[in-house]
Order: structure tokens, then sequence, then C-alpha cells
């Protein structure tokens, strides 16, 4: 076996310590700085989620009015219900496209 070197002395307590107080502490700072941007990108995807969702239940509503109204079964909320939903979609696709042009123009 080769010899590797004298071996080293752990470091004592108070280092230790310093050491990991240093550590929590750059942890918590990112955490923090993580923790704001986490709230915005929850709260952008909920507000997705209701662009997409609100045109669907419309169309659901306005097409059970219909199919009570002129007693057609689901064809009306079924056909409104999807139109709306596909609706939702495009309406969420263009305001992510719109949101990562800024961002390309803004940040690069």
């Amino acid at each position: 076996m080769a010899a590797t070197g004298p071996k080293r002395a752990p470091p004592p307590a108070e280092e230790r310590m310093r050491q990991s107080v240093a550590r929590f502490e750059q942890r918590r700072r990112r955490w923090r700085a993580e923790r704001g941007r986490t709230l915005v990108v929850a709260a952008a995807v909920a507000g997705i989620g209701w662009v997409i969702v609100m045109p669907a239940l419309a169309g659901f509503a306005l097409g059970h009015w219909l199919d009570a109204r002129y007693r057609a079964g689901v064809v009306f909320s079924a056909g409104l219900g999807m139109l709306g939903l596909a609706f939702g979609c495009w309406a969420a696709w263009r305001h992510i496209a719109r949101q990562r042009e800024d961002r390309r123009e803004g940040g690069a």
C-alpha cells in the first residue's frame, strides 16, 4: 500500500459549529429567495388554470341551459363545453407565449 500522507485531525468543535452555522445561513438565504419565486409561480399556475376552466364551465352552463330549453339531451352541453375548453387552452397558450416573448426581450 502506498502512503497517503499524514492523516488530518478533525476540525475542533468550534470550527465545525461555524461551518454548520454558515451552511444553515446559506440554506436559509436560498430558501427566502426561492420562496417569493415559488409563490409567484403558484399564483401564475392557478391563474392559468382559471383561464382554462372558466370558458369550459361557461360553455357547459350555456349548453345545459340550451339542452333543457330544446330537450336535446347533452348535445349542446358537450359541444359548447368542449368549445369552451378549446378556447381556454388557446387563451392560456397565447398568454404563456406572450410572457415568454416578454422575458426574452427584457431578459436577454
